[in-house]
């Protein structure tokens, strides 16, 4: 259940900026044919059945070839997530590629006008996929580590068959994605443009489903979440120097860590060498000190600030600075 960065969240925007011509097409759920929406509806839920028991082998006879190795790390990562709980329907959609799909894999649902999509549209990024028809479900999973967003996609091959499978968490640290961007909103009026950019970021991850999908909502998080990106906060892949302790640090990523007892932040960056622990950490300790000194308002909205020296070879030695308990 991987978390985005903002390298990825101020990018998006421009994934879905402008609307080209429709080379594919894309049914929402009350689009759908009758027959084709039970169909992958009955698949998703069958589907989740299995990987709930862990039934590898279930699983692998339903799902196409090129996703068959991969059926049983996605039930071990996501174990936690489905035991004991229960899945709710909430949407589905129709894709079809037409005879040519489209490099990009651009697929919009719903109706578009000059004010953007309708409430109950969307937009999806799916380079790569082979000509035919697929099916995009979205179930919510009740239960005692969730809720949690479940998306099983499904392509027509003589009958609907398993393609891709994700879970996604809607709360963090005991709060949910509308939450959490009341509270960016509210720090963005505070002019604390640190804490609701990254406020923004965690309320569209803990909102988007899937990373591959946009809805008006989650366009607008996008957006407002630009007008208050920092500039010392990497983006679009982009590293930042900063600038502290009489030194220059190359950061690389700053992102929310949160569990279930604490909302963190999260700040990477490059050295050249890991070999000196005790050196390594009480550098990323002062980085994390300097970097809270220069913006205080990180008190307010985070437990801790972690710091994470980063080396060629994917060494990684953290500093740790605690904000409040």
């Amino acid at each position: 259940m991987k978390r985005l960065s903002p390298n990825f969240f101020s990018a998006l925007l421009i994934i879905v900026a402008a609307l080209p011509a429709w080379p594919q097409t894309c049914q929402t759920h009350d689009e759908i044919p009758d027959q084709a929406k039970t169909a992958i509806e009955s698949a998703a839920q069958r589907i989740f059945e299995q990987a709930s028991r862990a039934d590898l082998d279930g699983l692998r006879s339903v799902t196409i070839s090129s996703f068959q190795s991969s059926i049983a790390g996605v039930v071990s990562d996501n174990k936690d997530a489905l035991s004991g709980a229960r899945a709710q329907m909430r949407t589905a959609f129709l894709l079809d590629t037409g005879a040519s799909p489209s490099p990009d894999g651009r697929f919009f649902c719903g109706v578009f006008g000059a004010s953007g999509m309708s409430a109950s549209g969307a937009a999806f990024y799916l380079p790569g996929l082979e000509a035919g028809k697929y099916g995009v479900v979205i179930q919510d999973l009740l239960g005692p580590r969730g809720p949690y967003a479940l998306t099983t996609i499904f392509q027509d091959t003589s009958g609907w068959k398993l393609a891709g499978f994700q879970i996604r968490p809607e709360s963090a640290a005991g709060h949910d994605g509308i939450w959490y961007l009341k509270q960016a909103r509210d720090y963005k009026s505070k002019g604390q443009n640190h804490n609701a950019f990254f406020y923004y970021l965690e309320s569209w991850n803990l909102m988007a489903p899937v990373t591959f999908m946009e809805t008006t909502l989650l366009g607008n998080i996008t957006r407002e979440s630009n007008d208050v990106l920092p500039k010392d906060v990497p983006s679009s892949g982009k590293a930042v120097s900063y600038s502290a302790n009489g030194k220059t640090y190359n950061i690389t990523d700053i992102a929310v860590y949160p569990t279930d007892k604490s909302f963190d932040l999260s700040i990477k960056y490059s050295v050249s060498s890991t070999a000196d622990f005790a050196a390594t950490a009480a550098d990323a300790r002062n980085l994390a000190n300097a970097y809270v000194s220069q913006y205080p308002e990180l008190k307010e909205a985070f437990n801790n600030v972690w710091a994470h020296a980063i080396d060629p070879n994917g060494g990684d030695v953290p500093g740790v600075v605690t904000l409040r308990k």
